[in-house]
């Protein structure tokens, strides 16, 4: 209540609602304010408002952090992912299965970048693999042409940079004669809408596989089994050399990667080679890819003391994989004190924070491959990996433009909450309904902003 006697005081009486609404420079204060959620609906509320709001420059404004984790599942030979939220808020997730009008029926995620998906179809017998974009805030969607189907390919890989551009690339490696260990790089634009064949070339044993595909600081990072590891710089299109933290140890073949990933702009490492698994350190690259150094050491002994279902007690406890868990994901927050880990254990996700070395549950976490009516519980014995995808709302607009103007909305994505899922549906379907919805939303949502915008101002 103070503070809303104090708001009265200081607002000028003849600021009323309307001038804010038309002084550009003010309006955008109060919306950069707002959660991403609300700008979405207030994109309804005159084209005024959705033009600001649908800009490049304000739509790239840096909302980086991880609002949550899609998980890989299989159930029932059927590709789903989970949605874990990190916040826990209990909001609706944002997908559950990929499901396309006109589209191949099944879709899974192959890899999350600042806020992008790149999903593809599964293929079956009568179809080939098709790729698409998917911004799963906006609910647009982007569909990749084919790929050069020549020889072998790896990727393709995702590389995008909302603070620098609103267009995004994919990378694909081609091995187009198989008897020859020589690789090509094709990219394909969003800006030109194409692929093309990069200069670029590498030479790689046949026996050393190449891991990761991490975008980080204008580069796609690959990490190798042995060997040297490799990124390619997307801006020069060149392949260079990736340092590592320390050299493989004498009793091992291969590098064992825990953790390879990026959070607000930090790239970061976890390899773990001796016993006991439960004590490393995060390694953390150099922004001039000069070298790593140490970031956080972790323990989570403590985590062992309260789920002790991480035990695989039936293995000698010297052996490399006496704990049972992984490691989904590390989250730097604005303040270092704020980061922490994501970790599956059986039947559970942690979250661990890298400071204070507490912990939290953040959710139960049933067997992948299970129906609901199966009363089987997922335990050191039965421990089934997933892949996670980081979740980063983001308003970046993968809607064509036209002319240079503003962009045009040509498809939605659509979710139905009882069956968890999303389809997508050209744009003139409903518009009758929406005109009719925006019409009433319009004047209630403009107070809302503005009385919002107020209180955070």
């Amino acid at each position: 209540m103070a503070f809303t006697q104090r708001f009265k005081t200081i607002l000028p009486p003849s600021l009323s609602a309307e001038k804010i609404a038309s002084h550009d420079d003010l309006l955008l204060q109060i919306l950069v304010r707002l959660p991403i959620k609300s700008l979405l609906k207030f994109k309804s509320v005159s084209k005024h408002w959705l033009s600001l709001i649908t800009n490049p420059h304000f739509s790239r404004r840096g909302y980086l952090s991880h609002c949550g984790l899609f998980l890989d599942t299989w159930s029932r030979a059927t590709y789903q992912f989970d949605f874990i939220d990190l916040h826990c808020n209990h909001s609706d997730p944002p997908l559950k299965t990929l499901t396309c009008v006109d589209y191949p029926p099944e879709m899974k995620i192959i890899q999350s970048c600042n806020g992008l998906l790149l999903c593809c179809s599964i293929p079956s017998s009568k179809s080939a693999t098709n790729y698409y974009v998917c911004n799963p805030t906006t609910k647009q969607h982007s569909v990749i042409p084919p790929l050069t189907p020549v020889g072998e390919i790896s990727g393709p890989f995702l590389a995008f940079d909302p603070l620098k551009s609103p267009d995004y690339k994919v990378i694909c490696i081609h091995q187009f004669q198989i008897e020859e260990p020589n690789y090509q790089i094709e990219i394909y634009s969003s800006k030109s809408g194409k692929w093309r064949l990069s200069e670029a070339s590498f030479r790689l044993d046949f026996d050393i596989g190449m891991h990761g595909g991490v975008f980080w600081n204008g580069g796609i990072h690959w990490y190798t089994d042995s060997g040297p590891c490799l990124y390619f710089d997307v801006d020069e299109e060149e392949i260079k050399e990736m340092a590592m933290p320390s050299p493989i140890p004498d009793d091992w073949y291969r590098r064992r990667v825990r953790y390879f990933g990026e959070s607000r702009g930090h790239l970061q490492l976890i390899e773990i080679y001796h016993p006991p698994s439960t004590q490393f350190d995060v390694w953390e690259m150099e922004n001039d890819r000069s070298g790593w150094s140490v970031k956080y050491r972790v323990n989570l002994d403590g985590i062992v003391s309260g789920f002790p279902g991480m035990i695989r007690s039936y293995i000698d406890p010297s052996e490399l994989n006496y704990y049972v868990f992984e490691i989904l994901c590390i989250v730097e927050g604005e303040r270092e004190d704020d980061s922490y880990m994501v970790l599956h254990i059986p039947a559970n996700i942690i979250r661990y924070d890298l400071k204070t070395r507490s912990f939290k549950k953040l959710c139960d976490f049933p067997p992948a491959g299970l129906s609901d009516s199966d009363h089987r519980r997922e335990d050191a014995a039965s421990f089934y990996y997933s892949n996670a995808h980081p979740y980063i709302e983001s308003l970046v607009s993968l809607a064509k433009r036209r002319n240079g103007g503003p962009s045009e909305i040509s498809a939605r994505i659509l979710t139905d909450r009882r069956m968890g899922e999303f389809w997508i549906q050209p744009k003139n379907w409903g518009s009758s309904r929406r005109r009719n919805r925006t019409k009433n939303l319009r004047k209630s949502s403009e107070d809302d902003a503005l009385a919002t915008g107020a209180q955070l101002a």
